[in-house]
């Protein structure tokens, strides 16, 4: 009996290491592949996150302001763009945002089409969808001031991409026109 209980126990002992071996590999392929399956989220989050920055709006160039007849602006015009490498922006979701010095109103303008300024609408030249590097100029009207001295904010807050935030302020000779920052 004592020779054939040694082989015996070394074929259990066998059988002990192909289990933990098989043990070993099954949870390192759960490892690895939840590893994977986290390096491919981090890669969809940075992709995104580019994405998201890069396709931020910016106002170019000059401001244009005009006074109506009570001496408080009346409205606004702006150039801006969509950066090169971002992504299209659909101006019927973009919201922008007008305040004031004068009483702090805030007055958001909603898309109002090609030549569409009218109460709260924005108008722009061309249709409703901006291409990365296409520039449209942007006009607000029935803005309610403010008044020479004062300041106005121009907000744009796109559907994509981060919002851009720009004040003015009018000097006390300010009789309509450009208006530097």
């Amino acid at each position: 009996m004592g020779k054939r209980d040694g082989g015996f126990s070394g074929l259990e002992a066998a059988i002990v290491l192909i289990a933990f071996v098989v043990v070993a590999v099954v949870f390192g392929m759960a490892v690895l592949s939840s590893g994977f399956f986290t390096a491919g989220k981090t890669e969809e989050v940075t992709v995104s996150g580019y994405k998201q920055a890069s396709s931020a709006m910016y106002m170019e160039g000059t401001v244009y302001a005009y006074l109506g007849n009570d001496k408080r602006l009346d409205h606004v015009e702006f150039s801006a763009g969509v950066l090169e490498t971002g992504q299209p922006q659909d101006l019927s979701k973009l919201v922008i945002v007008y305040t004031h010095s004068s009483n702090g109103e805030i007055r958001t303008y909603e898309y109002g089409g090609p030549g569409g300024a009218v109460g709260l609408k924005f108008g722009v030249e061309h249709g409703p969808i901006m291409f990365p590097g296409d520039k449209q100029i942007f006009t607000l009207k029935d803005v309610g001031g403010p008044i020479p001295a004062g300041w106005f904010t121009i907000e744009l807050k796109p559907q994509m991409g981060a919002s851009t935030f720009v004040t003015y302020h009018l000097s006390q000779t300010f009789a309509g026109g450009p208006v530097l920052f």
